[in-house]
Order: structure tokens, then sequence, then C-alpha cells
């Protein structure tokens, strides 16, 4: 986004920060963060099954299974932890204005340079803060959630379904916490 173009316009680095803080994309750091996490909690059932069920991890179709629904659940729970984050966010920014503007104001007070800023560089420098401590809060706050939710689904359906093949409940479990996950992550 570097140097975007609007109309005959170039943006400014303050608009295309704003731009970037208010869009759904996360950084690329993020991204990895949250498909790393992804995997770890979709490959939790694979221990599940594999010491409750007995199933054979080397078996040709539990093998294929235990792939195929692993990189389905990593993409749908990776997924609903951007979603959620982008909903957060905001909210924990709104919730976190007083606390950072105040720490941000009495580190500048304290402060040498501080005392030399201008308001308008005070407020920036206000809003880039408020904008770190609701970026890591809202990151740390969906990784959470999703997590509880995915696991709490992930258990209530394997408990349901236990009386079926573990290859049916395997499916059945791990596609229904993945996809109700993603689909709670839409709400607001």
């Amino acid at each position: 986004m570097p140097g975007a173009v609007i109309g005959k316009e170039k943006l400014t680095k303050e608009e295309e920060r704003l731009l970037r803080d208010y869009s759904r994309q996360v950084s690329k750091t993020t991204s990895a963060l949250f498909y790393v996490n992804a995997f770890f909690v979709s490959a939790i059932p694979l221990w599940l099954f594999i010491r409750i069920h007995h199933m054979d991890l080397f078996d040709m179709v539990a093998a294929a299974l235990f792939v195929i629904m692993t990189v389905v659940d990593t993409y749908l729970v990776a997924q609903a932890y951007m979603k959620v984050k982008f909903t957060m966010k905001h909210k924990i920014a709104n919730k976190r204005k007083d606390a950072v503007t105040a720490e941000v104001s009495k580190q500048l007070s304290e402060s040498q340079e501080g005392k030399k800023l201008s308001r308008q560089e005070k407020d920036k420098r206000i809003d880039y803060r408020k904008s770190e401590v609701a970026d890591n809060e809202a990151t740390l706050f969906s990784i959470f959630y999703n997590n509880t939710l995915f696991l709490f689904i992930l258990i209530a359906v394997f408990y349901v379904l236990r009386s079926f093949s573990p290859y049916v409940n395997y499916v059945a479990s791990t596609s229904i916490a993945g996809f109700l996950a993603y689909l709670f992550s839409t709400g607001s």
C-alpha cells in the first residue's frame, strides 16, 4: 500500500496508516501467528481420536482424513481469528482510550522531548499507542475466544456422536467445530 494513489493525489503516511488500521487485512506476522495457532488447535483432535478411539495414524483412510480435516479446520479457524480481531479491535480501542491517553500523557510530561511537542503531535502519539494496544489485545482475545469455542464444540459433538464409527465421528466433530467457529466469528 505504500505510495497508494487515489485519483491524482498520493496518500500521505498518516492516511495510509488510517487505511491499514481500519481494513480487514492483517499483517504478515499476525497472519502467520493466526495460521500457526490454528494449525495447533486443529491438530488437537488427532490426539483425541488416536488415544480414545484408537484410530491408526498410519491407516491410509485415517491419514487422509486427518490431513484433509486438519487443513480445512486450520483455514476456518484462522479466518475466524481474523474476523473476531477486526470486530474487537475498535471496541477495545474505545474502551482503552482513557487509560492509554493517561499513560502516554504521563510519559510525555516526564520527558524533555514531550514538553516540546505540539498538541497535534501528542494526539498522534496517543492514537498510535491506542491502535497498538487495541491491535495486541484484539489479537490475543481472538485467539483465546476462537480456540475455546472450537474445542468446546469439538468435545460436545465428539460426545454426542460417541456411538458412531470413529471416522464419522472425527469428520463430523471437526467439520462442525470448524464451521461453527467460523460462523460465530461473523457476529458482532
